[in-house]
C-alpha cells in the first residue's frame, strides 16, 4: 500500500458524516459514481474510470466497498484504505461486450450481499456514469427502492476538516 493522503481516522470520520446524511434521507446503501467522491471516501487513486466503477457505502458496515474492473482492483489494493475483501473486481469478460455489462455483474454482487431490496441512494449526475449502466443496474435490482443522492457527498466535502 502506498501512503494515503490522510489518516484512516479521517476516512472513517468522512464515512460517519455520510452515513448520518444517509440516515436522515432513509438510505440504506449509497452508490457513489463520482470519481472525486470515490477518492474522498476511499483514497482510491487510479485512471480506471474508463469502465464502470463505484463505491458502495452500506449504512451498517464499517468499510465501504470499491467495485471496478478486475485488472484495476490491484490499484485499489495499493491506494485504498479498506481491507482487501472490500476491493472487488468485476470479471474481464464483462468489458466491451454487447451481450453483458459490468452493471449486470455488479447488480448480482449487490443482491448476493443481501442489499438488493434496500433503499438505495445513487449519484445520478456523475460524468463517467452512463445511462446504459444505470438502466442495467436498475434492471438487475428490481426490488430496490431508488433515490437520487446526487450531491450528498459533495456537500459534505465542502466543509473541510483540520487535516484537509
Amino acid at each position: 500500500m502506498i501512503e494515503l493522503p490522510f489518516a484512516r481516522d479521517e476516512y472513517q470520520q468522512r464515512l460517519r458524516k455520510i452515513r448520518t446524511e444517509m440516515s436522515k434521507r432513509g438510505l440504506e446503501l449509497l452508490i457513489v459514481n463520482d470519481v472525486a467522491n470515490q477518492h474522498y471516501i476511499t483514497g482510491y487513486d487510479g485512471w480506471s474510470f474508463y469502465t464502470p466503477q463505484m463505491v458502495l457505502v452500506p449504512i451498517e458496515e464499517a468499510e465501504p466497498v470499491w467495485i471496478g474492473r478486475a485488472m484495476d482492483a490491484a490499484g485499489g489494493l495499493l491506494t485504498a484504505w479498506m481491507k482487501p475483501e472490500n476491493v472487488v473486481g468485476f470479471p474481464e469478460d464483462h468489458v466491451q461486450r454487447a451481450d453483458r455489462h459490468p452493471m449486470d455483474w455488479i447488480a448480482s454482487w449487490i443482491a448476493a450481499k443481501g442489499w438488493g431490496n434496500r433503499h438505495i441512494g445513487i449519484e445520478l449526475e456523475a460524468y463517467y456514469f452512463s445511462p446504459k449502466g444505470h438502466v442495467r443496474l436498475v434492471a438487475g435490482l428490481p426490488n430496490a427502492k431508488w433515490h437520487d443522492a446526487d450531491l450528498l457527498v459533495n456537500w459534505i466535502r465542502v466543509v473541510k476538516s483540520a487535516p484537509e
